[in-house]
């Protein structure tokens, strides 16, 4: 792995609509091991925002404050 990361487009159907999703990989392969491995994952929540990377640890902190005091 070469360490950059592109989104690659997933569709899905769901109750008769088609439905898309990204997901980050770095190759084609990588994506489609991913994808597999979603049925092993778990809904977190509802997305209410993005934060990105470059805000580090500030954004790290603000995902936990939201996710563990905002109920």
């Amino acid at each position: 792995m070469n360490g950059e990361f592109k989104p690659y487009l997933v569709s899905y159907r769901h109750n008769g609509s088609e439905w898309n999703a990204h997901i980050m990989a770095e190759s084609f392969a990588d994506a489609r091991e991913r994808l597999g491995k979603l049925a092993l994952g778990r809904v977190e929540g509802v997305s209410v925002a993005r934060i990105p990377g470059a805000f580090g640890i500030f954004g790290a902190l603000a995902a936990f404050l939201r996710n563990n005091f905002a109920r």
